[in-house]
Parts: C-alpha cells; sequence; structure tokens
C-alpha cells in the first residue's frame, strides 16, 4: 500500500515526534498521568489520541485504505466484544448463578455476578491496546523503527539504574511509579530483592511492575535489537534477562533461542555468543547459588515457596469453579476481566471458547505466517515468546508492549503480502510478451494488427 508512506505527509513532522514519544514510552506501565485515574498511562493515553490522529488526517473526500481497513477490524473486534459481553452475562441470568466459589478474581469486594465494574475497566484497556496494535498494523513505517528502539533503551536503561541504585544503597530507586493496583493499593512498583551468595541483588523489573511483566518486554525487544545489530542494545537487555532473575524469563529466553535456530536453520555469531553466556549463567547458579536456583525454579514449580502456592492455589480454585460453569459460560465466558491469573486461563474462563478462538488466531497467526528472513524472524520469534510466556505464567495481558508488537508482526506480514502480490503480477507481466505480444502488437508500440 503505497499510500501508507504519504498518509501522514501533511503533518509529518507532527507526526514523528508523536511517534518518538510513543515508543519511548511503551514500556511505562507504572506511571499514571493522571495518578487518581487507573489506566491513564503514557502508552494508553497515546493510544486513544491515535485514534484521533487518524481520523484529523484523511486526505480528499475519500479515505484511505489504511483509514477504512483500520476502522473495519475496530467495527469487527467490537462487534465480537459485544457478543461475549451479551453470552456471558446472559449465561449468569439462565443459570442463576450467585458467586464464583473461591476462584481469584479482579476487585473481589465487587459482590455482583452480571455487569462487575471491572468489566468495563478492563474493556477500556482492551480498547488502549486495541488502538495500538491496529495504527502499528496500518500506519507504521519502516523509518520509525528506530523509534521502537529507542523505547528498549528506556527500559534498559532504567532497569539497570534501578539495579545499580540498590546495589549501593540496598532500598529501591525507582522515581517514577505513582501507580497502584486493587483494593488494597498494592503498588505498580514491587521491587524484589534475591540473595545471590553474599549479595543482596535486586531483581529488575524497570518500569513494569514486577520481574515476570518485565519477561513479556525484555525479550522481544532483545531479538529485534539483535536483528537490526545494535549491538550494544542487545549487551544491555541481555543483563536485564539475566539479573531479572525471573523464572519467567529463565524458562521463555531459552525457548525463544530455540524457537530463533529452529525458524532460521542456523546460528549467527551474536546467538551463539548469547546461547554461551545464558547457560553459563544457569549452570553458575545451579553449581554456586543451588539455593537461589532452588527458590527461582525447584521450589516454584512444586509451589513450596509463596509464588508457588499462590499460582497452584489459583488454579485449583479455577478448576473448581469452572466445573459449576453452563454451556453459555463455556460459550462466552463469564465476562471480560472478571478472573485474574495466566494470561491463557484468563482468556478461557472470561471469554469462553469464542474468544479462546479469537485469541489463537491473532497470536498464532504471524507466529506461523511470518517469513524467517531478516525482516520478520525477530517479530515471529517475540510474537511466539509471548503466547509461551501467557501460556505458562505471565498474567498481564494489557501491556502496551504486547500489542506494538502484536502491531508490528502484522504490518511486516502484511507487507510480505504485498511483496508476494507483487512478484506474481511482475511475472505474469514478463511472461506476456513471450506468449502474446509477438503475435498481437500492441497499438501503443506503433505495431499492426493482421488483417
Amino acid at each position: 500500500m503505497k499510500a501508507n508512506n504519504a498518509f501522514f505527509d501533511p503533518t509529518k513532522g507532527l507526526i514523528d515526534w508523536f511517534m518518538a514519544l510513543w515508543c519511548v514510552l511503551m514500556p511505562v506501565t507504572s506511571f499514571l498521568l493522571i495518578p487518581s485515574v487507573q489506566g491513564t498511562i503514557p502508552a494508553y493515553i497515546l493510544g486513544f489520541a491515535s485514534v484521533f490522529l487518524v481520523i484529523l488526517s484523511r486526505q480528499g473526500e475519500h479515505p484511505s485504505i489504511q483509514q477504512t481497513l483500520y476502522f473495519k477490524l475496530a467495527l469487527i473486534l467490537a462487534g465480537i466484544w459485544l457478543l461475549l459481553l451479551c453470552g456471558s452475562q446472559l449465561g449468569h441470568l439462565l443459570s442463576d448463578r450467585h458467586d464464583f466459589g473461591d476462584m481469584f478474581l479482579n476487585s473481589p469486594g465487587d459482590t455482583r455476578v452480571v455487569l462487575r465494574s471491572v468489566l468495563y475497566t478492563q474493556s477500556l484497556y482492551l480498547a488502549a491496546c486495541v488502538c495500538i496494535a491496529l495504527f502499528f498494523r496500518f500506519f507504521f513505517r519502516a523509518e520509525w523503527m528506530r523509534y521502537v528502539l529507542w523505547g528498549g533503551w528506556f527500559l534498559a536503561i532504567y532497569g539497570i539504574y534501578e539495579w545499580l541504585y540498590f546495589l549501593i544503597f540496598q532500598q529501591p530507586g525507582d522515581f517514577l511509579a505513582n501507580r497502584a493496583y486493587g483494593e488494597d493499593l498494592h503498588t505498580a512498583s514491587w521491587s524484589q530483592a534475591i540473595q545471590l551468595g553474599p549479595f543482596n541483588l535486586l531483581r529488575i523489573k524497570s518500569t513494569f511492575g514486577e520481574p515476570s511483566f518485565f519477561s513479556a518486554a525484555v525479550i522481544p525487544y532483545l531479538f529485534l535489537a539483535l536483528q537490526y545489530k545494535r549491538k550494544w542494545l542487545s549487551a544491555a537487555l541481555f543483563f536485564c534477562v539475566v539479573f531479572s532473575t525471573s523464572t519467567s524469563s529463565y524458562i521463555a529466553f531459552p525457548f525463544a533461542l530455540i524457537m530463533y535456530g529452529f525458524f532460521q536453520r542456523k546460528l549467527n555469531l551474536s546467538i551463539a555468543l548469547i546461547i554461551l553466556l545464558f547457560a553459563g549463567t544457569v549452570a553458575t547458579l545451579y553449581y554456586a547459588y543451588p539455593e537461589t536456583f532452588d527458590s527461582m525454579f525447584t521450589a516454584k514449580l512444586n509451589a513450596a515457596n509463596d509464588s508457588g502456592e499462590v499460582h497452584q492455589g489459583t488454579m485449583d480454585a479455577m478448576y473448581e469453579a469452572e466445573k459449576t460453569f453452563s454451556l453459555m459460560n463455556r460459550l462466552f465466558g463469564i465476562g471480560f476481566g472478571y478472573f485474574y491469573g495466566a494470561v491463557f486461563n484468563s482468556v478461557l474462563i472470561n471469554t469462553g471458547w469464542i474468544g479462546m478462538m479469537v485469541y489463537l488466531y491473532a497470536f498464532l497467526k504471524p507466529a506461523f505466517l511470518l517469513r524467517s528472513d531478516n525482516e520478520g524472524l525477530a517479530l515471529k520469534v517475540g510474537v511466539a515468546t509471548l503466547f509461551f510466556l501467557y501460556l505458562i505464567n505471565v498474567s498481564e495481558l494489557f501491556l502496551p508492549t504486547t500489542w506494538m508488537f502484536l502491531g508490528l508482526a502484522y504490518w511486516r506480514l502484511d507487507q510480505q503480502n504485498q511483496e508476494k502480490e507483487a512478484a506474481q503480477i511482475g511475472n505474469i507481466r514478463t511472461r506476456l510478451p513471450e506468449k502474446h505480444l509477438r503475435r498481437r502488437p500492441s497499438p501503443h508500440w506503433g505495431g499492426r494488427q493482421p488483417e
């Protein structure tokens, strides 16, 4: 779509500044522009602003192809959301449900079953994230990729700053966070320390609420930096992965490396070096610091520590409550944003089988269909890793970076399809002279039609 490059030409300087600011602030989830209003993180606000940008930037009497596709897909998603909303709430009314047992719910103080308040707040988060994904899919330009990498730099630098500050002063140095979650106002900057021999180290979480959320951003950024050969950024992000000491990171990162090698069918020097360094890190933890290794992996997987116990308790309560679901609830879920757990389970419980099909399609399509070339490999691996993280543990779907990478994956997939169509048209045109033009010269070339 060549119109994509010219779409914002009249306000090119403004759009460049907007995209630079948006991409840099995309990883920031612990800071609210309006502290008393949840959800006013910079990326969400700029996501909503991007809708007005699309509307106001219309050229001519007719909307561009990008605008048409943007609003068409937005309406389709809104229709699916409305279908799930009506189906889930109708299911509660027909089954005369009064509670959800011991299942771990968002806003547990709200005892209502039908139209709980969290349904509206979580839907607003979804709307902001959809705005991010749609803008990056239909209006992103290749020249803006440097801004995306600036966001990676912001994520890495702030994470390393926090880590060094804690190392020196033995107290958190997060000066950005002003956000709190839940009815008990749990801070969005959950600084956690880990004992590594004689050292008490901060688990890097940077601008995210906790290390497991951080893993869903740092790994896609790292592979994007590797693709664009940003060596210093790659090194900084790898440092953050290692010293996040997040179980999610330490499980998902090898998965991403395996996927990278499988898709590319070869290993370059940078990836080989990272594999060696990461393997050395895990081996050092296992042999030199067995207690730390046990707390990160063995105890958590066996539900022998607080984190593992909470995770196991959440799963058990979910399975018990699921047994009481009606057919309507299995199809449409119990309500958007009701249940809080690992993303995969939350999607299944909250949106049912229909919502799960949409989720699987959205994440697996680019993971399977993107080509494993230099342009699409990092996004292919990034989206596949996000899907894996959401399957095993990470419990926050509405991270702005997730939807940015998902939008970029579809942007690249659209480009890939356009290149394929252009190549097919080019092949047809090159074959036409051989088959037809000798027998019937074109009048435009001065040829004469046979009598």
